[in-house]
């Protein structure tokens, strides 16, 4: 099972940007390094551009993608995943989020229930088995 490291700061950022959202399906960057450990150093919200079914999708322009890409690699740092909210369903990938998916990224879903009870949940794209598998997820 792959470890991604991530911030407590970091965590709590999201959550907020989840809790503003909701009832809608909030999205963001995950910037780091994903060398000998894969390491959260930076989240990067941005609009969901998605605003026929933003209730239970995302997606995150090709613009805001290259913008932030381009300012992480000037920090030698890369775009390592994506994390996205599940508004009033579990923090499990998705139909569309799976025939979305890049093997190489994390997914971190974060479920949220009538505004508040959060659960947080990291996830791999096996492109051969065509399936998410759950992550670990160390708080740091």
């Amino acid at each position: 099972m792959t470890v991604l490291y991530i911030g407590n700061d970091k965590i709590r950022k999201i959550e907020d940007q989840v809790k503003k959202s909701y009832p809608l399906e909030c999205c963001g960057l995950l910037i780091g390094t994903n060398a000998s450990e894969k390491k959260v150093f930076e989240v990067r919200p941005v609009q969901n551009k998605n605003f026929e079914r933003a209730h239970d999708r995302y997606v995150i322009e090709r613009g805001d993608f290259e913008r932030v890409d381009r300012e992480a690699v000037k920090n030698g740092l890369q775009i390592i995943g994506v994390y996205h909210s599940h508004p009033d369903h579990p923090a499990i990938p998705s139909a569309y989020d799976t025939e979305h998916a890049c093997s190489w990224f994390s997914y971190i879903i974060v479920a949220i229930e009538s505004g508040e009870k959060i659960d947080i949940k990291s996830w791999v794209f096996d492109e051969g088995k065509k399936e998410f598998k759950q992550e670990e997820i160390n708080f740091t």
